[in-house]
């Protein structure tokens, strides 16, 4: 009867850290979604800034020629300008405020927060994305 018990008690211990070791991998899992959605656009971010400085070159150009005859153009290139600008801040506020999930988080609070730092990461990802496309095009017309 003792052994009986003893099996029985081992086998419930070793589901249970099983349990506990899947949630913890699942969470790991996650996390590194997260780093590589960061990773993803991170090696663009000297792009951005040279996009940026392309796109505000062109805007002081045709404000230079005419301001007047080009106001339209100008006001298209400074919310582009914007645009890339926020893109850019964007990725670098994200990662003032991201920590790995603390130890003392339990695996659900671990997964709710990584599951939020993965919306906003997707965000920032995109919005960068974007930006760059909508630079591009309008520095292509010209």
């Amino acid at each position: 009867m003792r052994k009986i018990f003893n099996v029985l008690f081992f086998s419930i211990i070793t589901v249970l850290f099983s349990c506990q070791s899947e949630k913890v991998d699942e969470n790991q899992l996650l996390k590194d979604e997260v780093i590589a959605i960061h990773d993803e656009v991170m090696p663009f971010m000297g792009e951005l800034r040279s996009l940026k400085k392309e796109v505000d070159n062109k805007s002081d150009s045709l404000a230079n020629k005419d301001a007047e005859a080009f106001a339209a153009d100008i006001k298209r290139l400074e919310s582009i300008s914007k645009q890339l600008e926020d893109a850019f801040e964007g990725m670098f506020i994200w990662m003032r405020q991201f920590k790995a999930p603390e130890e003392t988080m339990d695996e659900e609070e671990a997964k709710s927060y990584l599951l939020n730092q993965k919306e906003l990461v997707e965000k920032v990802n995109e919005d960068i994305k974007q930006a760059m496309k909508v630079a591009k095009e309008e520095l292509k017309s010209a």
